[in-house]
Order: structure tokens, then C-alpha cells, then sequence
């Protein structure tokens, strides 16, 4: 496998464990916060710039330089994200971590080729930086992560106990923080550039179905669920199987976290 040499944009809670893994397989990192985390993250072994997307749109010269750029911080304004990335050339390689919330709400059975408009997006930013994205570059990957789980981060402690949460029936869409990593690391080791793939695990059961069964098994008070007459046909059934023929992803199973 090639090494990389990759400029990481993001050191939170999936862009730290991702600089560690990337290092770990020999690539060459470097990683941009919007907050000076030199001193830590220099004795963690990592080379880190400070980087505030909304503050400068300054293209850092390592960025240019880099073989690969990732993008992991959460959605900003399309303009900040736009005013730096497309000094960058056409043909540089980048992977950008969207999210699963581009898909609107009882769309049925969809997968990565469906048409996403910002109008019925549950995310329209996402949406109008994925457009841009598209636009621009021919070698940008965009990984649309499920809802995050893993380390002491999982859904259920937001939403324990709390009353008359909507969405009983909709289809649960999660991925562990160890497949958000694999795939990230899979698209660098297959060359699977000029792709959008969905990262969510197998599991389709409902949001209610789910997160009362996690929360007696995590001892914690279930959310309680306004009535939902909707037909789970209906709901939005978002397909992996694009990321586990080509990423060859094996994912992780949410009702085993503890």
C-alpha cells in the first residue's frame, strides 16, 4: 500500500482517533484545529496548524501540497467551506464526511445515487457543500456517516429520559466510530476516489424499538415516544451495501455496545 501524505481538517471526536489510526499505518499527518492544541497534540506524536475556516480562508501550504485532504469537522457555512477548498486544484484528492441527514424523511428505500435537493434535505447545508464539492473536484470521496456511536459517546445518553420525542418509527441509521475510521482508511487503500458512499451499520430496526432496548441494558430511563402511526415502509431505508462490496466494510453491530 502507498503512504499518503495527508493533511487531516478536524481533531475532534472521530479526526483525533482517525490522525493516530492514519499514522499508524505509516501515512504522513498533519492535522488543523480551530483552537491551539499544539502542546497536546505534540505529545501525541502529531504535527498540527491552527485553522479557523470561518476566521481566514488563507489555503495553508501544506493542504496544497498533501497527497490527500480529509475533512472532518462538523457542517459549516457552504460559503466558508467553498472560499478555502476551491483554491485547492480540480484534481486534488479529498474525502469529506457528510452525513446521512442529506436524505429527506420518508423517502422509502434509497441508496448513493439518489437525487438530494435542498428543499426536502433534513440537511440542507450538507446538500449545498456536497453540490459544490461535486462541482469542483473529480477525486473528492464523500462518506455519508450515520449517527455516531462508540468510545463513552452513543445517542442514548442525549435522549434518556426525555418525553415526547418524535420519529418512533423511523429506521435507526448508526455507525460505530471504528467503522467511520476502516472506511476512511479503505478508501485510501482501494483508491476509491470520485465516490459517495452511505457508512451506516446493518442494523434496520426502529429508533423506539432500539433505544428502549439499549436503555435496559445500560440501566438508563428510555425516551418516551409521541404516537407514530406512520408505515415503516414509508421511512427512510438507507442501503450500505455500495460501502461493503467496494470498502469491504464488516460493520459493527449497535445493539452490542456497552
Amino acid at each position: 500500500m502507498r503512504k499518503n501524505s495527508i493533511c487531516l481538517i478536524g481533531c475532534g471526536w472521530l479526526g483525533l482517533p482517525l490522525a493516530k489510526s492514519l499514522i499508524e499505518a505509516g501515512h504522513n499527518v498533519s492535522v488543523t484545529t480551530a483552537t491551539d492544541r499544539y502542546t497536546e497534540l505534540l505529545n501525541l506524536g502529531i504535527h498540527s496548524e491552527i485553522l479557523d475556516l470561518s476566521q481566514s480562508p488563507s489555503l495553508l501550504q501544506s493542504h496544497l501540497n498533501a497527497d490527500v485532504i480529509i475533512y472532518t469537522i462538523p457542517p459549516l457555512d457552504p460559503q466558508y467551506i467553498s472560499d478555502y477548498l476551491e483554491q485547492l486544484p480540480k484534481d486534488k484528492k479529498i474525502i469529506f464526511t457528510s452525513s446521512t441527514s442529506v436524505y429527506s424523511k420518508n423517502s422509502g428505500q434509497i441508496n448513493e445515487e439518489k437525487l438530494l435537493e435542498e428543499k426536502t434535505s433534513q440537511s440542507p447545508v450538507l446538500v449545498k457543500t456536497e453540490h459544490f464539492l461535486l462541482s469542483k473536484f473529480k477525486n473528492i470521496t464523500i462518506l455519508r456517516l450515520g449517527g455516531l456511536y462508540g468510545l463513552k459517546r452513543h445517542p442514548l445518553y442525549f435522549l434518556q429520559g426525555r418525553k415526547n420525542v418524535a420519529g418512533a418509527n423511523e429506521y435507526l441509521h448508526l455507525v460505530h466510530l471504528d467503522d467511520c475510521v476502516q472506511a476512511i482508511s479503505q478508501v485510501l487503500n482501494l483508491n476509491q476516489w470520485g465516490e459517495i458512499f452511505n457508512i451506516v451499520s446493518d442494523l434496520r430496526i426502529s429508533k423506539k424499538l432500539y433505544y428502549h432496548f439499549m436503555a435496559e441494558k445500560m440501566k438508563l430511563p428510555p425516551p418516551e415516544y409521541t404516537i407514530d402511526t406512520s408505515v415503516m415502509d414509508q421511512q427512510t431505508n438507507i442501503s450500505n451495501e455500495k460501502s461493503k462490496i467496494l470498502l469491504k466494510i464488516n460493520y459493527l453491530d449497535p445493539k452490542n455496545y456497552i
